[in-house]
């Protein structure tokens, strides 16, 4: 690793050109229901259609995918895992949209037994210049360690350990067998691993596995719909940790804690309680509390 030159390198911005259809593709790849609130999510027509604001890593996987041609970055496909994310949306994506976006490297950290690789992204709407979204991909490279570098920079977000106490709140919901193959084409990111039983045998697992950035889109639906009614104009930001993988046809369990503005979280499979996603957390804009029954294949207690 060559850390100066990799952070030199100048970008050149991507570009993606989205209508409804794509926003709503995404929603469904990311389990959002075609009734109820769910509604505002996945028909154009209906009175508050919104775009998801995790939809800000449909862009942003454009960029990554452009990592390999890094100089002084030793990159290896196979040897990848994304190990956090962090999304701040400045302001909610527009439902139709060019969208311009810019990648740097802000830091490599030497972790040893690998790279942890912090990959900044900010998106624009090409059309009026707006910043929309900036998000920060940690990216663990396994076996590219040792070059002598920093361990720790002040490049990175951290994530929050979640409270002690019991959670206030609780989202369930089960996860459909071709969600992962669904959510491939939703975002743009095709990798084998998530849909060839064939491939993702030679990674250890025994059926493909779920992208970590659908689970979060899971995640991150639960919290707003509890605790901003499904209104996107309050999304701030998310920080998550990427624990363990999914496997379609489980079952997720998110537990939420209130505490002002910031909502912590962490995503459980129901079926032996493994944490799939750790230590995150949701700001919103005067988040507020609702008690809900069952609503759709959302089921929220509190």
């Amino acid at each position: 690793m060559d850390v100066a030159l990799a952070k030199k390198f100048d970008f050149q911005p991507t570009f993606y050109k989205y209508s409804a259809k794509e926003a709503i593709f995404y929603a469904l790849g990311v389990g959002t229901e075609s009734s109820g609130s769910g509604l505002r999510f996945v028909y154009e027509k209906d009175a508050n259609f919104s775009v998801l604001p995790t939809f800000a890593v449909v862009p942003g996987f454009h960029v990554i995918n452009k990592l390999d041609s890094v100089p002084g970055l030793k990159w290896d496909w196979s040897k990848i895992l994304h190990g956090e994310q962090f999304l701040q949306v400045l302001r909610p994506f527009p439902t139709e949209a060019t969208l311009r976006s810019q990648g740097q490297i802000a830091d490599i950290l030497d972790k040893g037994k690998g790279a942890l690789i912090l990959i900044n992204v900010d998106t624009f709407n090409d059309e009026t210049n707006e910043k929309l979204s900036h998000a920060q991909y940690s990216i663990f490279e396994v076996g590219a360690g040792g070059f002598n570098g920093e361990r720790t920079s002040t490049e990175e977000r951290q994530v929050e350990s979640v409270p002690t106490r019991q959670p206030d709140t609780v989202a369930e919901q089960g996860i459909a067998a071709n969600q992962a193959a669904l959510y491939r084409h939703a975002s743009g990111d095709l990798n084998p691993l998530h849909v060839d039983p064939k491939f993702a045998a030679k990674f250890g697992f025994s059926q493909p596995i779920l992208h970590g950035l659908c689970t979060l889109g899971f995640a991150v639906r639960h919290v707003l719909h509890q605790y901003a009614n499904d209104d996107v104009s309050k999304f701030v930001a998310v920080k998550v940790r990427f624990s363990k993988p999914v496997t379609p046809g489980q079952t997720l369990i998110t537990e939420m804690w209130k505490e002002d503005a910031r909502i912590h979280f962490q995503t459980k499979l129901k079926e032996d309680g493994t944490v799939v996603l750790g230590s995150g957390y949701v700001d919103l804009v005067d988040p507020v509390a609702i008690v809900r029954d069952s609503i759709s294949d959302v089921k929220i207690t509190a």
